[in-house]
């Protein structure tokens, strides 16, 4: 009996339908919607986990600092003295930097960045024609003032020297190659190298910056550009205009407050932005408390160069709340200069009488060497307007400073000259002692409107000699002054690259009683390779 169960269970299995038992292709489909079904759940699951970490990041983020509202063309505030931030495109608002303590190398993100420096190279070069054979840019950058290291006889303002190299026809500027990083969590370090058209390399900034001091404190250290008044330490691809101003320009030198030195800044716990700081430099300028080389110090019976620092500055920086979209900063400045040497030589035949001392010969130049301190006071004023177009349309911005330089020297030294052969004729013992003043100021104001998207329309007038003269030693002289109109037209294609058309009337005094005047036109291209930081106000 058990036997004939068995065989019947084996034969109802043998004749059942083939559709009683689960094809391979139902398995197989059945194991895909299974497959798809946990591929589903853990992308899903995978999306919320990244969802939760970013938002946690971004808290992180959010309690440690308040990061600025990004924009097309954000509201500018005042950012002076500031640590380095990450890298971004020109125009972009700074970003936060890190809390106080806070270790550069926590975020495995940013550890690239900050071990390593950001690199970015500016391209600057012009097209330039004026009406004087080429001569204006040099004329513009040497314009007559008292108290300045040229003579003041002769035709050598026809040859002047011209720092900058524009010539009619086609100029390159410079190229300028910035690195920046953060070296650790107590420091920010800087370099910019500037290479002329010609492969000179010249090291314009080179500095460290603490990160971490308490109370708004902060140093800088090393050669930069001093933050005495507010274009000074403006790189040339950052000007509004093709060059620098009258005033900048003839009492400050080519390259500005430029120096190796020492700078405490201090930001205060105010209702209102306030920057307060000071300078401790060498003192090696070309213009504003010049030198003379050893030879001549020896000659003229001068001092040998002190040992520096010996400029000293001082500045300080107000931006009072306005309403959205508005933007001012106030500054006032101050520098001295402990050494100041000047060798001058004049014309007496010109004037048919003697300046100095009414007992003296009458010979064709007096040749003095004179030594003291000089002095330099400024005032600026930016105000901003964000228009809230795009690209910068409605955008408006003015701008003006106002610099005076008095220079007090002593004469230690007189020397009667032969005007044609230049032979000494005998020196001016009476005249030893005798004191010059030298005061020479300037202004500059300009205004800006963007007038469609990513077009900007610039208008500056510039004038140095306000006051123009020469004071003591028994005598006093007044000169003119010089002034110019500029005009330009404004073209920011992009973040990286700009174009800008500027037109100039110049009246210059090259030496007294003696003027020029031309008009300029320069065609200029700026080009910025890799991401280059955001600039302060």
């Amino acid at each position: 009996m058990p036997c004939l169960v068995k065989r019947g269970a084996v034969m109802a299995v043998l004749l059942a339908p083939v559709s009683a038992f689960p094809s391979p292709e139902a398995d197989i489909a059945e194991l895909k919607a299974s497959l798809s079904a946990l591929k589903d759940q853990y992308e899903r699951r995978i999306q919320d986990l990244e969802a939760r970490l970013a938002r946690a990041e971004r808290q992180a983020a959010g309690a440690a600092t308040v990061a600025p509202a990004v924009s097309a063309r954000p509201v500018p505030k005042p950012a002076t003295a500031q640590p380095m931030t990450a890298p971004s495109a020109p125009g972009s608002p700074p970003a936060a930097s890190p809390p106080a303590g806070s270790s550069t190398g926590s975020n495995p993100q940013r550890s690239a960045a900050d071990f390593n420096p950001r690199l970015s190279v500016i391209l600057n070069g012009n097209y330039y024609q004026d009406d004087i054979d080429g001569r204006g840019a040099s004329i513009v950058g040497e314009a007559f003032m008292p108290g300045r290291q040229f003579h003041v006889h002769g035709a050598e303002a026809d040859t002047a020297h011209d720092h900058a190299g524009t010539q009619n026809g086609f100029n390159f500027s410079e190229a300028e190659i910035a690195f920046s990083a953060t070296v650790d969590p107590y420091f920010d370090a800087a370099a910019y190298l500037s290479i002329d058209g010609n492969g000179g390399v010249d090291l314009e900034e080179g500095y460290f910056q603490t990160r971490l001091l308490p109370y708004g404190l902060k140093v800088k250290g090393g050669k930069f550009l001093s933050d005495f008044g507010y274009i000074n330490r403006q790189h040339p691809h950052q000007w509004d205009f093709v060059d620098q101003n009258l005033p900048y320009l003839n009492l400050l030198g080519e390259h500005g407050l430029q120096d190796t030195g020492l700078q405490l800044t201090w930001l205060p716990e105010l209702p209102v932005y306030a920057l307060f700081g000071i300078e401790a430099l060498q003192g090696d300028q070309e213009v504003f408390g010049a030198r003379l080389g050893e030879a001549e110090q020896e000659e003229l019976r001068l001092e040998a160069t002190q040992d520096g620092p010996r400029l000293w500055t001082a500045f300080a920086k107000l931006s009072p709340e306005l309403p959205e979209g508005h933007a001012l900063q106030l500054g006032v400045s101050y520098a001295h200069n402990t050494q100041y040497q000047l060798e001058e030589i004049l014309e007496l035949a010109l004037s048919g009488e003697e300046p100095l001392a009414e007992e003296a010969p009458h010979p064709d130049l007096l040749r003095t060497g004179l030594e003291g301190d000089a002095t330099l006071w400024g005032i600026d004023l930016v105000y901003r307007y964000a228009g809230g177009g795009a690209h910068g349309q409605g955008d408006f911005k003015f701008q003006a400073e106002y610099l005076r330089s008095i220079a007090d020297a002593e004469i230690r030294s007189a020397t009667l000259l032969d005007g044609a052969s230049g032979a000494e004729l005998g020196d001016l013992p009476e005249l030893i002692g005798a004191s010059r003043t030298f005061t020479t100021d300037g202004l500059y104001a300009q205004a800006l409107y963007g007038f469609a998207p990513k077009w900007t329309a610039g208008l500056r007038y510039d004038v140095l000699g306000l006051t123009n003269s020469v004071s003591g030693g028994g005598g006093g002289e007044g000169f003119g002054a010089s002034d110019r109109w500029t005009l330009d037209l404004t073209w920011d294609l992009s973040e990286f690259s700009r174009l800008r058309a500027q037109y100039a009337r110049n009246d210059i005094l090259v030496a007294p009683g003696e003027r020029a005047h031309f008009d300029a036109f320069y065609l200029q291209f700026i080009m910025s390779l890799g991401a280059h930081g955001a600039h302060g106000f």
